[in-house]
């Protein structure tokens, strides 16, 4: 067998084994033909925002809104690194959020955003949970205790409630000198049916969100293994189980097919090489970037 394609082969193959059993992986890591990939927590460009072993990591509210950590015992699925993680209770506030410090942490090296959440029941609402990043820098270069302005904020990512999932964000597209200028990150959430713009008393928010693993990385691989997690997930919400992979086309550096689920349904997919450790699924309409080497 030709070397490029032992190459595309054992690359896809990687790519589609995180759609055995459920099709949903919260990680990937690397997706070269190396034996070993590379999780989340073996990266080595990771800037670590929350893990909550011992405080709080600086995390507060503004809201109504009670913090606090909970131990792995209370939620072993919530908890997906250490033994704590970030409980977030929730009593009628229509937009939550916490928000934390990270001035001088030079963001533009590390502009790719990954969080674990596990949103509870929410009351009055059967919709997915939506979240948002945003960073915020001061208005007056010059005085740091200046009012704040949204810098930029990401496109909300979805979670089902009572299921444990992973938000983020490809922030690499902001400019290097805005994400060196930010002095705060904040992550918000509300129910997707409300939408963020409803009038502040449209809905009184009651209910719980975990947090754990919150991160910046200089790797788009994180955001890239999280975006085809989430698009699976909803692929099979709709259509039941992944299947198969039927294979139509085949190129340099490449193929295209569809993705086949259990309803019979299939979604189109074209998966590329576009470097080493530079890869490109899209699934659909949604495009995924994959591999260590974006950056």
């Amino acid at each position: 067998m030709p070397e490029d394609e032992r190459l595309l082969r054992m690359s896809r193959r990687t790519v589609l084994s995180a759609f055995a059993g459920t099709g949903v992986a919260t990680a990937l890591g690397s997706i070269t033909s190396t034996p070993a990939a590379a999780t989340l927590t073996e990266l080595t460009d990771v800037l670590s925002l929350g893990t909550f072993e011992s405080t709080l990591d600086e995390w507060r509210t503004d809201g109504d809104l009670a913090l606090s950590r909970v131990a792995r015992g209370d939620r072993p699925i919530a908890v997906t690194e250490g033994e704590y993680a970030l409980n977030v209770a929730v009593d009628g506030d229509p937009t939550p959020s916490i928000s934390r410090p990270v001035s001088g942490l030079e963001l533009s090296s590390y502009p790719y955003f990954v969080a674990d959440v596990a949103p509870g029941r929410v009351d009055d609402t059967d919709a997915p949970v939506a979240f948002r990043f945003r960073i915020y820098r001061p208005t007056d270069a010059l005085d740091a205790d200046s009012e704040l302005e949204v810098v930029a904020e990401s496109d909300p990512v979805t979670v089902p409630q009572a299921v444990p999932g992973r938000i983020y964000w490809d922030a690499s597209d902001v400019k290097t000198d805005l994400l060196d200028a930010v002095s705060r990150l904040e992550i918000i959430w509300y129910p997707d049916d409300t939408g963020l713009d409803s009038p502040d008393d449209a809905f009184a928010y009651r209910g719980g969100v975990v947090f754990d693993a919150i991160r910046a990385t200089a790797s788009v691989d994180p955001v890239g293994s999280a975006r085809l997690a989430a698009t699976m997930r909803a692929l099979q919400f709709d259509h039941g189980a992944y299947v198969r992979t039927e294979v139509t086309d085949k190129f340099d550096d490449g193929e295209a097919g569809a993705f086949v689920f259990a309803d019979g349904a299939t979604e189109p997919y074209e998966f590329e090489i576009l470097a080493e450790d530079r890869f490109r699924l899209t699934i659909a309409d949604t495009e995924i970037k994959l591999g260590g080497g974006w950056s």
